[in-house]
C-alpha cells in the first residue's frame, strides 16, 4: 500500500511562523507556515541554503500539499502570545577586541553604532497536526529525516525547541496519517478541528509562503482555506 501522507506533532513552549514580516518588527502567524515546515523539513535532510543544489532539492519538497490542525484547545479559543523587545549588540565596548564581537554587523559586514532592536511575537504553548501530501518517495525521504535529523530543527525560530518528538507517521491518506499520530500520542481521534488546508475555496486567501529558494529568499504565495472546529 502507497504512503502518501506524512503526519507529524508540533508541541513547544514557543513557536514563531513568520510569512510576510519583516526589518524590525516580526510577526507571527497563527498556524505554522509552509515555508517554516519545509524549512526544518530542509534541515532535518542536511540541504545547505546556499549549495548550488539547493532550488533542485527543494522543489519535490515544495511539491507536498500542506494541512493543519490545531490540538491544544478543540474549542478554538485564541493562543495565547509573547511579544519579546528584542536587542542584540547593546552595551558592548568597541574599544574591546572581544567583546566587539558580539556586536551586531550590517550586511556588508561593519560594526553598527548603536543596538538592533526589534519586537518579535511568538504562539504560546501551542501544538499542531500537521499533514504532508504528494509523492510517496519525497515523504519517505522526510520521514526519516525528521526521525533522525542531520541538524537542528525548531519552529519557526532558533529559541523555539521542540518539547515533544516529531514523531512522524506515514500512511495512505491524510485522515489515517492523523489518526495513527493522535493514537500514538494519546490524543483523541482528530475530528474538523480548527485549522487551515492547502486549497482553493470560498473564502481562501494566498500567503506568499511557498518556498523556492531559501537562499535567495525566494517564495510564491498558495491557497489557504480555514478549517472551522466542529462544536457540539
Amino acid at each position: 500500500m502507497s504512503n502518501n501522507a506524512l503526519a507529524i506533532y508540533l508541541d513547544a513552549p514557543l513557536q514563531a511562523w513568520g510569512a510576510s514580516s519583516k526589518f524590525q518588527r516580526r510577526e507571527t502567524e497563527p498556524f505554522p507556515t509552509k515555508s517554516g515546515i519545509l524549512g526544518l523539513v530542509a534541515a532535518a535532510m542536511g540541504i545547505d541554503k546556499h549549495a548550488p543544489d539547493e532550488e533542485e532539492r527543494l522543489r519535490p519538497l515544495a511539491g507536498l500539499k500542506m494541512s493543519v490542525l490545531r490540538v491544544d484547545k478543540p474549542d478554538g479559543s485564541p493562543i495565547r502570545r509573547l511579544s519579546d523587545f528584542h536587542t542584540i549588540g547593546g552595551g558592548f565596548d568597541r574599544a574591546d577586541p572581544r567583546e566587539k564581537l558580539h556586536i551586531a554587523r550590517t550586511a556588508d559586514g561593519k560594526v553598527c553604532r548603536n543596538a538592533v532592536i526589534t519586537h518579535r511575537a511568538y504562539l504560546m504553548d501551542a501544538r499542531f497536526l500537521v499533514v504532508l501530501e504528494g509523492d510517496e518517495t519525497t515523504l519517505a525521504s522526510c520521514a526519516e529525516a525528521l526521525a533522525n535529523p542531520k541538524w537542528g530543527v525548531w519552529f519557526g525560530r532558533k529559541c523555539c525547541i521542540p518539547a515533544s518528538p516529531l514523531t512522524p507517521v506515514l500512511a495512505a491518506s491524510a485522515e489515517e496519517a492523523l489518526g495513527r499520530l493522535a493514537a500514538r500520542l494519546g490524543l483523541p481521534a482528530p475530528g474538523k478541528a480548527e485549522g487551515q488546508q492547502e486549497k482553493a475555496a470560498d473564502g481562501s486567501w494566498y500567503q506568499a509562503d511557498q518556498p523556492l529558494s531559501f537562499g535567495r529568499r525566494v517564495f510564491q504565495s498558495r491557497p489557504v482555506a480555514r478549517v472551522l472546529p466542529e462544536l457540539e
